[in-house]
């Protein structure tokens, strides 16, 4: 025993030499770098990422040897294990499993957890080496990689040892090591296509292909195709990587430098976003005004006067979403409060609010981000500056909003019927608004329920940082346990330097044409025939006519169903409201066509006015183009409107 222990310990020693001797001397941005100096720092990237996996296995090896893990007795290796997880690797959790999955783990012993259904499992027990898989730890809920061995006593596994390293630890690690300048980045994807390092450790576990740049997406599939190479493409400014394929983990290593603009948008804003942010802005400036100008009428009153209430409670009674409005003076009390209800917190000092200290200093206009309230609740603050004639400050006036009233009030009315859903929240991840009630308040990336769901976390992070962007990520759907795939595209809104994310959400249903040119054509002739064929079908003329919405969801669904790449089979009627679509998520559902102002709209109502077929491309409103392809449906002489698909063109 004690041998195995020196020889585990002098393989570490000489694993923590091989790390330090690792050591770089930082990467001096010089305004340009040449391929071959990039090579030279991927091919150190790659040493030392795969050179600590390496060692950490090695240490494995050596430990599934020695006396105590032959005894599979968890007290037995204990303590072995306990050295291994001090010894500098970067371990969430180092343990042993049993061939029943249940494991043990140096911090807690016997989890009560267990492992028999990760994908891994069963190859390790087979007998074979797991070097690379990425998991979420189920212990510590940390992102990890995965490195285990089997303990095989006379030919048969009776149990494996593992660890399973933290890559935001390592990712860290890498980048103190190599030193690079702010404008290159370093990565590793799996086979899958999945981040597991990531100079920005928020993107780990993110599926780049997902990141909303077409560009970058077609790049991950050449880099996991090709052994190396170099490649170029778009993702907040453009990119130049060089790439290599590594044995041991299977990984694709990548670092590359920024070459082109950064933080220049990666996909056109789908119509409904720009409409959404139009609709925001406007009655953000709307209010804005408003309180502009009571604050320039009150530079020549008296702050605490009857007639000063009275423009007061009609400001706030202006804006249904409007918690109070206050006349705060110079010194940041409050001296008038409206409505009346609130006026047992006049005199009271908010000077040390941030806001108010802004307004104070700049002399300027102000809007908070969400504060704790002297009201006690939470809450964001507009703020005007009254101002003496001479420009010195007299004081301010305030009012106080909800944010997700606001966004609620504005956006509920735009949104009803149409198939994409909005949140809105601070830089910071805190959700200003969402549709689920149960979001709004959330810190996007510190509250446990948004852990599990990395992609998520990651398009935040980007969201976080940029203006403009698109991604996609997988979530619950409302109400359900069910996960589903969402696209997204944000945009910025907001006041007086104050930034919040505007974010709409797709989920993503649905199938494209994945056959050769001259077969998707002549598919696409079939489907018009046969859309031509269900406008005279007795069934669903029966259904439209009588608005059995069970009935059109099950033709529609059938139809649907037999005929692969259709975006969506939907209905508008005679009086240009799109009654149902199937699948939901890419229909109108009882929408008033008339009241949207795209060009999908104008030829969509066209083609009803004129009763006859139809075919057009347009945008979408929730993102890309379709081509639409309407066919008129009559029950005798009565015209029920049209009957449509839509397919995404490429």
């Amino acid at each position: 025993m004690k041998t195995a222990r020196m020889i585990l310990l002098v393989l570490l020693v000489l694993s923590l030499s091989v790390m330090a001797a690792g050591e770089m001397a930082p990467v001096q941005d010089q305004g340009g770098i040449s391929m071959a100096n990039l090579r030279l720092l991927l091919n150190s990237f790659a040493a030392l990422g795969e050179g600590h996996i390496e060692n950490v296995l090695r240490g494995l090896k050596i430990m599934s040897v020695t006396e105590e893990a032959q005894s599979g007795e968890w007290e037995k290796m204990r303590g072995v294990l306990a050295e291994f997880n001090r010894s500098g690797i970067k371990a969430a959790v180092v343990w042993f499993v049993q061939p029943n999955g249940s494991y043990y783990s140096v911090e807690k012993g016997l989890t009560g957890l267990n492992l028999r259904y990760r994908e891994y499992f069963p190859r390790l027990m087979a007998g074979e080496e797991i070097i690379g898989d990425l998991v979420l730890s189920t212990s510590t809920g940390k992102r990890t990689v995965i490195i285990a061995v089997p303990i095989k006593k006379n030919g048969k596994v009776i149990g494996a040892l593992g660890t399973s390293l933290a890559v935001e630890d390592i990712s860290r690690m890498l980048d103190e090591k190599m030193g690079l300048p702010d404008n290159m980045f370093f990565y590793a994807i799996d086979q899958k296509g999945k981040t597991a390092l990531h100079r920005l450790t928020a993107l780990l576990f993110a599926y780049p292909s997902d990141m909303g740049s077409k560009s970058l997406a077609k790049t991950v599939g050449e880099m996991l195709a090709k052994p190396e190479g170099v490649v170029t493409y778009d993702f907040y400014g453009e990119r130049s990587v060089v790439f290599k394929k590594f044995h041991l983990t299977g990984w694709v290593f990548a670092i590359g430098i920024v070459t082109g603009r950064p933080g220049q948008p990666i996909a056109e804003l789908p119509p409904i976003l720009s409409d959404l942010e139009k609709e925001i802005m406007a009655e953000l400036n709307k209010m804005d005004l408003d309180v502009a100008g009571l604050a320039r009428r009150l530079s020549m009153k008296d702050l605490k006067t009857a007639e000063t209430r009275k423009m007061l409670g009609d400001l706030c009674r202006s804006y249904p979403y409007a918690v109070d409005c206050a006349v705060v003076d110079r010194n940041g009390r409050m001296v008038l409060v409206e409505p009346e209800k609130y006026a047992e917190f006049e005199g009271r000092d908010i000077s040390a609010q941030e806001q108010v200290i802004r307004l104070r200093e700049s002399k300027k206009p102000v809007l908070s981000n969400v504060i704790k309230t002297v009201e006690g609740i939470d809450a964001v603050d507009l703020e005007h500056p009254v101002l003496f004639p001479q420009g010195e400050l007299a004081g301010s006036v305030s009012v106080l909003i909800r944010p997700e009233s606001l966004f609620s009030y504005v956006l509920t009315p735009v949104l009803q019927g149409m198939p994409v859903e909005a949140f809105l929240m601070q830089t910071d991840g805190r959700i200003l608004y969402d549709e689920d009630k149960e979001e709004v308040g959330r810190m996007l990336f510190e509250d446990p329920i948004y852990k599990p769901f990395p992609q998520l976390l990651a398009v935040g992070t980007m969201a976080s940082r940029e203006k403009t962007g698109a991604g996609g990520y997988e979530f619950r759907q409302e109400g359900s346990e069910k996960l589903v795939k969402k696209d997204v595209h944000w945009t910025t809104v907001g006041l007086h330097g104050t930034e919040w994310r505007l974010v709409v959400m797709h989920v993503r249903a649905g199938r494209a044409l994945s056959s050769g040119e001259d077969a998707a054509k002549h598919r696409i002739s079939s489907y018009d025939a046969a859309l031509r064929t269900l406008a005279k079908n007795a069934e669903i003329k029966k259904a439209l006519a009588g608005n059995d919405d069970a009935r059109i969801r099950e033709i529609f669904r059938e139809f649907y169903s037999e005929h692969d790449g259709l975006y969506s089979v939907q209905w508008v009627d005679s009086q240009g409201t799109n009654r149902y679509g199937y699948p939901e998520e890419n229909s109108l559902i009882n929408f008033d066509t008339k009241t949207l102002k795209t060009a999908s709209a104008k030829h969509m109502l066209q083609a009803l006015s004129d009763k006859k077929e139809s075919t057009f491309d347009c945008p979408l409103i929730e993102g890309e183009t379709g081509t639409f392809f309407m066919v008129p449906v009559y029950e005798e002489e009565e015209y029920l409107g049209m009957i449509y698909t839509i397919r995404i063109k490429e």
